[in-house]
């Protein structure tokens, strides 16, 4: 839309609403004059400059700025109290303490817990510079490289001339022993029936003195050992015996069958190496010798020309794979060794804090307003109550019908009800987003933060001292002010006055600022001093 266009509209709403009050004006004027038969003189009142304050009242009491309930994070019996209601203290006081011997055992254990999981996997925590892990994967790593090793030397096998040369010279020699051995024909077996006879012996010494042995070694003469009374000789009877104690004569009957079938086989050792020895010096063990000799021989020879197998190169393919999976397990076990000492850090971590928990500190300046407990008792809840009482707050209830005279930033006045010839500054801070019901009614709770240099003189105010608040909803100072009477509701929140020109009322549209019952604000369209309309009712 053009300037022009703007223009135009603009006039033809002053038009209109200029009729629109002229209309207002005039049957007003002329209803009066109709009902009393004669023309009413038109009230007028003279626009005067003044200050107009809106407010609403309400009542309040002394809280404190910040209230905290202290509990030990551990219940426990209360072994110190080290502060009284109404000590200062300061953020960082150890306020009281519990029993800690629990505690600091835990400590203790989660702190060893952690040094075994730091030596399993940090090797900065073990004087040795390396850790079971190290190892661990260092030996997997190895393991895994001899078997790749292996399996790459029998992939690549290539034939060794020099081995086979070496195969074939030891055939012939092997051969060359077999045909020795064939050529011994003559010998005599004397020497190894005589072995044997001597073998039969010793076998028969060990069974007798295995048998001697059973016989001290029998269960049902346990009793002896723990019987100090003389055994009986010959011809004598109990208890005129003379023998050695029951104790000493088993003892040295176990002694001497120990001995005795140490004995035995050891002779039978040395009978059986002689008649192995007899054997092979014999002819056929010879020839068994030589024969097996050239079976060697053949068979080294051919694995030299032929190189390994398809079962050698599946068994080392194998062994590759169990230490490829020999080196995951290590990893993963390293992993979850590393799971373990990140647990044990956590468990030192809230062992540490259940000790801290042990000691309530105060979280701020402030005043012991409560203690609950006495040292010796147990402390299962809240120990004691700290309020911030450097900046007095005030918590107000005003009723819900003037919950538009009240907003955050609002200036207030107040007086105590003890104090009632000072009165105090401050300023709401906060409002409760719902009404409450206190008493059967319901009110709008402010929270409101007195100014300290508004103090006419040092004051202390307890909790709970009660006061008179009023709210400042506006506050006008050198204002033009008129009577309420004199506006004219033109629409919604748009106003007009008739102002007295020549003598004639003249509508003319005004800005309005506050208002109460009385008096409004005008920002605009009037100046102090001018007579408006007030209907045709006196206005003071």
């Amino acid at each position: 839309m053009t300037k022009r266009g703007k223009l135009w509209l603009a006039l033809i709403a002053v038009v209109v609403l200029g009729g629109a009050g002229y209309y207002f004006y005039s049957q007003n004027i002329v209803s009066a004059a109709d009902e009393s038969g004669e023309e009413p003189a038109v009230q007028t009142a003279v626009a005067r400059q003044g200050e107009l304050v809106v407010s609403t009242t309400g009542a309040g009491s002394i809280v404190a700025a910040q209230e905290v309930s202290l509990a030990f994070d551990t219940n426990g019996t209360l072994t110190e109290l080290l502060v009284q209601v109404g000590d200062s203290v300061q953020e960082g006081d150890v306020l009281a303490r519990v029993d800690d011997t629990a505690a600091q055992e835990a400590l203790t254990n989660a702190q060893i817990a952690l040094s075994k999981a730091a030596m399993q996997t940090d090797a900065s925590a073990t004087q040795t510079g390396i850790s079971y892990d190290d190892i661990s994967l260092t030996n997997a790593q190895i393991a895994l490289e001899e078997a790749q090793k292996n399996l790459d030397e029998l992939l690549n096998w290539e034939p060794d001339e020099d081995e086979i040369a070496q195969a074939e010279a030891s055939l012939a020699a092997a051969q060359a022993g077999y045909s020795a051995a064939s050529g011994q024909a003559v010998a005599t077996n004397n020497n190894l029936e005589l072995e044997a006879m001597s073998l039969d012996d010793a076998q028969a010494a060990v069974v007798a003195a295995q048998e001697a042995y059973d016989l001290a070694f029998d269960p049902g003469r346990e009793w002896e050992l723990y019987t100090d009374d003389p055994s009986c000789q010959a011809g004598q009877s109990y208890p005129n015996c003379t023998g050695q104690p029951y104790s000493t004569r088993l003892a040295n009957e176990r002694q001497s069958a120990i001995n005795a079938i140490a004995r035995a086989e050891e002779n039978l050792y040395v009978a059986q190496l002689n008649y192995e020895s007899a054997v092979a010096s014999s002819g056929s063990s010879s020839l068994a010798n030589a024969n097996s000799s050239v079976l060697n021989a053949q068979i080294s020879l051919k694995a030299a020309q032929a190189g390994p197998t398809e079962d050698d190169i599946a068994a080392a393919q194998t062994a590759v794979r169990q230490a490829e999976l020999s080196l995951q397990q290590v990893m993963l076990n390293v992993e979850a060794n590393q799971l373990n000492l990140t647990q044990a850090q956590l468990n030192v971590t809230a062992a540490e804090e259940t000790v801290a928990g042990t000691e309530l500190v105060a979280p701020m300046d402030g005043t012991i307003m409560a203690i609950n407990y006495d040292v010796g008792e147990n402390v299962s809840g809240v120990m004691l109550t700290l309020a911030n009482l450097e900046q007095p707050m005030i918590e107000a209830y005003l009723d819900e019908s003037d919950l538009n005279m009240v907003g955050v930033g609002y200036e207030v006045d107040v007086v105590f009800d003890a104090l009632p010839d000072d009165t105090f500054v401050g300023t709401v801070v906060l409002i409760d987003p719902q009404l409450v019901n206190e008493s059967g009614i319901t009110a709008v709770r402010a929270l409101v933060k007195l100014n300290e240099d508004s103090f006419a003189k040092p004051q202390t105010l307890p909790i709970g001292l009660n006061a008179t608040v009023e709210v400042i909803g506006g506050r006008a100072q050198n204002a033009v002010l008129v009577p309420v009477e004199a506006l004219r509701e033109i629409s919604d929140g748009q106003y007009a006055v008739f102002v007295m020109e020549n003598g004639e009322p003249t509508l003319r549209f005004v800005e309005v600022g506050i208002m109460d019952f009385t008096y409004a604000q005008i920002l605009s369209g009037v100046e102090a001093g001018e007579e408006v309309t007030t209907g045709i009712v006196q206005t003071q």
